[in-house]
């Protein structure tokens, strides 16, 4: 499979309905989503039957079917019956129309179109002309410089681009949430702030010397908060912290750093080719249906991965899940898994001692001698 292919995937989104569902309702529900957002265009909407043993083969083929791009659709819904009472609404749209805030906009409008049985009111494309931000040129050209040479155990290269992907997933809840929660209002930050703080320390402490991280901002503005489409742009992040600098000194930095870059992400770099990718997003809470048990699926992974390591962190309130997205081709699932181990230590330490030194955070793990031999 070329890696063409990989780029062609969509984001994906799973709906668990569990109870008397009005099938052609929803249907109709995701017709006037579909009605309701246009740069969707045309939407294939459609129902199928399955059984719970034969669903996985067939939500993991329906997330991982490319789209065409020039052809269309850009979007599919896929109502999948496991039985009189059981449903899953698999919802995959290329990521030139959609991104992960799209997802609240979606089951919202949803929602709002099933009980009401109606029409929704439909939106205005959102996009116009790329926006002219004065400076925006000579800022971007400041922080065009060539990613310092990416260090981690195991990593064999730099894919650069969308390819093939494996995921390592974590979720942090409970007590190490709260603790997070906590370590990030101590110093005054946002837990945003703060695990790209922790990022830059764990890079750091692995011997990379300077920034190969790039950031996924948010785009939406007042205007576009109802809308369903990619208002996300990729953006270089250049502060890296030095050894001897305590954690609060350089999440002060980054703060700084992340207000310029909040001043110019409507107008960004035309490409950035940085290995490391961060993207953070708080989610709301799922509406509700009542009368039927519905629960989501907020991070289906599509089997594929941008750069040589992708780190999706979902921000829910009560909890952080952080997906950990790879290029096998470049690093193996078991040093990856190790890397997320180190990030939840890291966060530990933190949230136990905030105002600790980057020298004094614990040294990453390192493979066993008879792992390397294998």
């Amino acid at each position: 499979m070329s890696h063409a292919s990989f780029d062609l995937r969509g984001i994906p989104l799973v709906l668990h309905l569990n109870g008397p569902l009005d099938v052609p309702a929803l249907l109709g529900a995701c017709a006037a989503v579909a009605a309701r957002h246009p740069v969707l265009g045309r939407v294939r909407v459609r129902r199928v039957d399955s059984s719970s043993r034969r669903y996985p083969e067939v939500a993991a083929a329906e997330v991982t079917r490319p789209f065409d791009l020039d052809r269309g659709p850009l979007a599919r819904f896929t109502l999948v019956a496991l039985g009189p009472d059981r449903h899953r609404l698999i919802f995959t749209a290329h990521g030139r129309v959609f991104d992960g805030d799209s997802k609240d906009v979606l089951l919202r409008d949803l929602a709002d179109a099933y009980f009401s049985r109606a029409a929704l009111p439909v939106l205005a494309p959102p996009y116009g002309e790329r926006p002219q931000v004065d400076g925006a040129a000579a800022f971007w050209k400041e922080r065009d410089r060539a990613p310092a040479e990416l260090l981690l155990p195991g990593l064999r290269a730099d894919p650069g681009g969308t390819g093939p992907g494996e995921i390592v997933e974590m979720v942090l809840g409970g007590a190490e949430f709260d603790g997070v929660a906590a370590a990030a209002t101590a110093l005054e930050a946002t837990r945003f702030e703060l695990l790209v703080a922790v990022l830059g320390a764990l890079l750091r402490r692995h011997g990379t010397t300077g920034s190969p991280l790039a950031l996924d901002l948010g785009t939406r503005t007042g205007e576009t908060r109802h809308h369903i489409g990619n208002f996300v742009a990729e953006v270089p992040f250049v502060p890296h912290p030095e050894l001897d600098e305590d954690l609060p000194a350089y999440l002060r930095t980054v703060q700084a750093e992340l207000r310029e870059l909040y001043r110019f992400r409507h107008a960004p770099p035309r490409t950035t080719s940085r290995p490391v990718l961060l993207s953070y997003r708080r989610r709301a809470s799922a509406p509700g249906f009542p009368g039927i048990g519905a629960g989501v699926e907020w991070t289906v992974f599509n089997g594929a991965s941008r750069r040589a390591l992708h780190i999706q962190a979902v921000d829910g309130d009560l909890s952080l899940t952080l997906g950990l997205r790879f290029n096998p081709t470049a690093i193996d699932h078991d040093d990856v898994a190790r890397l997320a181990g180190y990030l939840r230590a890291l966060l530990r330490v933190v949230a136990a001692e905030p105002h600790v030194k980057i020298a004094d955070l614990p040294e990453p793990p390192h493979p066993e001698p008879d792992e390397e031999l294998q």
